[in-house]
């Protein structure tokens, strides 16, 4: 692999106002510069293979040649990922980047309500040879490629510039904005749950609610809106096949870097407060709420199953219990898991061993999804899956698709939800599902929303 420097822009947008158009775009924005979260950004596109599924249905397209299968995706996946040890330091420089949707990996066949929403893939995974990887750190942007190709030789050439500029366009307009699920179904379907925890059932169920809307304007005009009203550390835009992916991300879901695995669940949400000092209150009402420790707890415990199907043995360790972090609207607690691989397993394995997320499902996992299934009768797609990069040396990063629109003809979509437990109230629940898309909602419907 070879890398070129090239000018560092604190807004990665301006690389994207570059990439924007190009065939299955993708960007990995940490929303550093007006957040001061992350610490790179991944800029691609132009992938030398793209993995397509939908069920056991797995398209691959190489070469200007699409080969169909009837297969586990992840297998056809594994086929192509490689793990190559090199020494470069930055987090990617070649490898696949994309989604895997909330049922990627679901066996609970259903035939779902169907919704007038964006129906897209299971999964769409891009091999890339090239990268813009941005180091807010150290305040350097580099290009990783194999060679240096026609295409190379104009993204260098581009950013050599001085002062570029991002161009903002405000013409976006949204209508026919639809709360899908009602008040009533939201209050009885949690009421249903408690229910099935006081039966033995489970312990918890993540239960959701969608909205839908119309909209007219570019996707990659409203990403730049979103960013601005709602920076979280895991977000990203993904444009594909006419359909895109915008996500504003608080969560990360696995990532691994020289074989140290970390998953960082939230659980537990409580409003942000213009009043500052008041603000203040609610991290500590948040940090001593014993349903949001109880329900937090419950997830550290599944995910520490979870990775220690991948890990070595006694490696697994919870680094922080119920920490507190604050974003745009909402403070969540959040706890952070590690553990050490195995050797021989790669970190598309440890996704697939943890996937979906226990953050997103409830605990016991299998169980808890059979009851989302019932009761929200719907595809969830993209809405809990999970964003990232897998790079050939086997580091990745991924996140879980909550705060995450989909947008394809004209039709914009996104979810909202919470863990449910015994002591949960179901009104109480049914507007902290609301808490978390705010900003959301105001945007979308105009300011129309009410609740």
């Amino acid at each position: 692999m070879k890398k070129y420097q090239i000018n560092y822009y604190s807004n990665s947008c301006i690389y994207a106002e570059f990439l924007k158009d190009q065939d299955w775009f993708i960007f990995l924005d940490s929303c550093n510069d007006i957040s001061d979260f992350g610490r790179y950004d991944i800029l691609t596109c132009d992938p030398y293979i793209k993995i397509v599924s939908n069920g056991k249905k797995v398209n691959v397209r190489k070469d200007g040649l699409t080969s169909s299968f009837i297969d586990n995706p992840f297998a056809i996946i594994n086929k192509y990922y490689r793990n190559i040890k090199y020494d470069i330091d930055l987090p990617f420089s070649k490898g696949m980047i994309g989604y895997f949707g909330y049922e990627a990996l679901n066996d609970l066949e259903s035939n779902y309500n169907k919704i007038v929403e964006p129906d897209i893939p299971d999964i769409s995974i891009g091999f890339y040879d090239w990268a813009i990887v941005v180091d807010h750190e150290k305040k350097e942007t580099w290009v990783t490629c194999d060679a240096k190709n026609s295409f190379i030789k104009k993204v260098l050439s581009h950013f050599s510039l001085n002062n570029l500029q991002i161009d903002y366009d405000f013409n976006n307009k949204f209508y026919n904005f639809k709360q899908i699920v009602s008040k009533k179904k939201y209050i009885n379907d949690v009421a249903k749950i408690k229910n099935y925890i006081k039966n033995g059932d489970c312990y918890q169920v993540n239960y959701s609610q969608n909205f839908i809307c119309n909209y007219n304007g570019k996707p990659w005009n409203i990403y730049k809106d979103i960013r601005k009203i709602n920076p979280a550390p895991y977000s990203s835009f993904f444009s594909f096949d006419e359909n895109y992916i915008i996500s504003s991300s608080p969560e990360r879901f696995i990532s691994v870097n020289n074989d140290i695995v970390q998953t960082k669940p939230i659980k537990g949400t409580l409003k942000r407060l213009k009043d500052k000092a008041l603000d203040e209150k609610q991290i500590e009402i948040l940090k001593n709420d014993e349903k949001n420790i109880s329900e937090n707890l419950m997830i550290v415990d599944l995910l520490r199953n979870d990775l220690s199907k991948c890990c070595k043995l006694n490696s697994v360790k919870v680094d922080k219990l119920f920490d507190i972090e604050s974003y745009a609207s909402v403070h969540h607690m959040v706890s952070t898991i590690t553990g050490k691989l195995n050797i021989g397993i790669s970190s598309l394995d440890i996704l697939k061993a943890c996937f979906p997320g226990g953050s997103i499902t409830g605990a016991p996992k299998k169980r808890s999804m059979e009851i989302i299934k019932e009761l929200e009768n719907r595809r969830r797609g993209i809405y809990c899956g999970s964003i990232g990069y897998f790079d050939h040396n086997n580091s990745m990063d991924s996140n879980i698709c909550i705060r995450t629109i989909t947008l394809s003809d004209n039709i914009l979509s996104f979810s909202a939800g919470g863990g449910i437990v015994y002591d949960s109230d179901p009104e109480d629940e049914y507007y902290e599902s609301l808490e978390k898309v705010a900003v959301f909602l105001k945007y979308f419907s105009n300011g129309d929303f009410i609740w």
